[in-house]
């Protein structure tokens, strides 16, 4: 790994189910949430009441009331929560996600959770979602009740979120993709080495994962390589040429043309507005 943000996941929290658990903000955490950390999981942190503010993949914002942050699989985040704020987390592995997308094909599941997010909602829908939460709270101890109330709130925030729910079928694809990169966004090639592993022409390829992220593959290869950028800009104190050169680049000049096109601030920039 060319990243020192620590990854952290549920055995290492002493959670045995791999589904799903709620994490009481008042409990002691098994890990060091004041530092710019990652989990393997995914995480809902649901705030009732704000204050403080939120990094997520290097995107800072206040929390505010009635809003619910998305940390999806492997984005980095620090929750900086003030005193007075209250809420509560509830992690999901993507195990449970994949069986609910089984479950459920008519809507993208695996597509909509992928993106990180602070999603906001007015009085009337968040008391809606706080039926559901307030339920799931009092339920933990019965497993498959708990499990079930879960994919209603998924499929609720989807609802509230999307206006109408995702009525196109779910593509492997896209998902094969996504974990693709994750291990091989360092590869030039990886685009070309992902389309000769499935055997899928280039132009359907295009057009799967344009209709479902709105995103064309070189994209979504140049968010992942931005993302790794961002951390070791913020984490570590290497130069830009070494950091560069740590992504693949050819020479500074040109990694910081492309950071820059992703950020609209160039590397120097980014590190003096957040480090």
């Amino acid at each position: 790994m060319i990243t020192q943000v620590p990854v952290h996941s549920f055995k290492e929290m002493g959670i045995d189910e791999v589904m799903a658990k709620v994490i009481h903000w008042s409990e002691p955490s098994m890990y060091n949430i004041e530092e710019v950390h990652s989990h393997d999981f995914y995480e809902l942190l649901v705030f009732p009441k704000g204050g403080g503010r939120h990094t997520i993949n290097y995107h800072r914002e206040p929390i505010r009331d009635h809003s619910i942050h998305l940390v999806s699989k492997g984005s980095t985040h620090l929750s900086e929560r003030s005193p007075d704020s209250e809420g509560f987390t509830i992690a999901f592995s993507d195990m449970y996600l994949s069986q609910l997308q089984q479950f459920d094909n008519s809507i993208d599941y695996r597509e909509f959770y992928s993106q990180p997010g602070f999603f906001h909602f007015n009085t009337s829908e968040f008391a809606e979602l706080e039926i559901l939460l307030n339920e799931l709270m009092k339920n933990e101890a019965n497993r498959s009740y708990f499990l079930n109330l879960l994919a209603s709130i998924l499929c609720k925030i989807i609802v509230l979120k999307k206006n109408t729910v995702l009525t196109q079928k779910t593509d492997d694809t896209v998902s094969a993709f996504r974990d693709y990169l994750s291990q091989h966004y360092l590869d030039k090639t990886a685009i070309d080495d992902f389309l000769e592993k499935t055997k899928l022409s280039k132009v359907v390829f295009n057009r799967k994962i344009k209709k479902v992220t709105g995103l064309t593959p070189l994209q979504m290869l140049h968010q992942r390589l931005h993302l790794e950028a961002k951390k070791l800009l913020y984490n570590t104190n290497h130069s830009i040429k070494e950091i560069a050169y740590r992504l693949n680049f050819d020479d500074e000049s040109y990694f910081c043309r492309f950071f820059k096109s992703q950020e609209d601030l160039s590397p120097s920039e980014f590190r003096k507005k957040y480090k």
